[in-house]
């Protein structure tokens, strides 16, 4: 079972560029790194978009940088990530279009 899961996964992985694979494969990864920075807290950091501190533990040039670490992993999470499924799907869709009317040789 366990083989199998790594197979899966190292099949996943080798995608060719630019792929509907890969931008999935791009876009699950960006949600993935945006869902563990909001597990970890960073959201409270965005505070400083207004000028206060997310927290008193840390001083104001870490919370400043955590801040717009989060912002910049919000954005790719819902900008970029939709976009790359989104042209994944047309990908696809043209991908199966253009082999099914190309003649077959």
């Amino acid at each position: 079972m366990k083989r199998n899961i790594l197979g899966r996964f190292r099949e996943w992985c080798r995608a060719d560029f630019l792929s509907p694979k890969d931008f999935i494969r791009h876009a699950v990864l960006i949600l993935a790194v945006y869902a563990v920075a909001h597990l970890a807290g960073l959201r409270e950091f965005t505070s400083i978009l207004n000028g206060t501190t997310g927290s008193l533990v840390v001083n104001r040039e870490v919370a400043a940088l955590l801040g717009v670490t989060y912002l910049l992993l919000y954005m790719g999470a819902v900008v970029l990530a939709p976009m790359l499924l989104i042209a994944a799907g047309l990908l696809a869709g043209w991908n199966k279009f253009k082999s099914r009317t190309s003649p077959s040789t």
